[in-house]
């Protein structure tokens, strides 16, 4: 499923991102899936990989507990609502010609999708077992051949939210004085 959104910075600062209405559409029940994932959690890696640990040693699994008491319940309610909040973009979402949508996010919008695209691709990714090594690609009879197009649009739409607010930062330097 190969495909290159169309993306602009309008000059009010927000991004405007126009999909193929049935990308959006599969992106939003991906998005749907990881929040109802995010609900109910399963035990192992991809719980893993959504949540990491704070303390790796483990002589610190106190100290873990107590973190995780105090910050679990606010990182999923976070993730909850970031996710209800992209699914409800995408149902915003506005009819452009006859197969595209027109979806428009200010800077909030823009990080919340950057964030919801990378955990859904994180869960993907564990589910695939996704390693720097070996490339994705599965013959199509193969069942993890769709979850593997899944993730390389989810990458490809990841990669050009990236792009757009790599664009608007300086191109050297900043315009803060030097430190006296």
């Amino acid at each position: 499923m190969a495909f290159r959104p169309v993306k602009r910075r309008r000059r009010d600062g927000r991004v405007v991102i126009t999909l193929p209405a049935p990308v959006a559409q599969l992106v939003g029940k991906v998005v749907a899936e990881l929040g109802d994932m995010l609900t109910a959690p399963p035990d192992g890696e991809i719980s893993s990989r959504l949540f990491p640990r704070a303390y790796l040693d483990p002589t610190e699994e106190h100290a873990e507990q107590e973190f995780q008491s105090l910050v679990h319940g606010d990182l999923v309610r976070a993730r909850l609502e970031a996710v209800a909040a992209m699914v409800a973009d995408l149902d915003a979402a506005r009819p452009v010609g006859s197969d595209r949508v027109e979806i428009v996010l200010d800077a909030e919008g823009e990080h919340r999708w950057l964030t919801v695209l990378n955990d859904a691709r994180l869960t993907l990714g564990t589910v695939l077992d996704v390693t720097e090594d070996e490339p994705l690609d599965f013959p199509d009879h193969d069942p993890r051949a769709a979850g593997a197009e899944m993730y390389a649009l989810l990458s490809a739409l990841q990669g050009e939210l990236v792009e757009v607010a790599l664009a608007q930062l300086p191109e050297t330097g900043t315009d803060d004085p030097a430190p006296s």
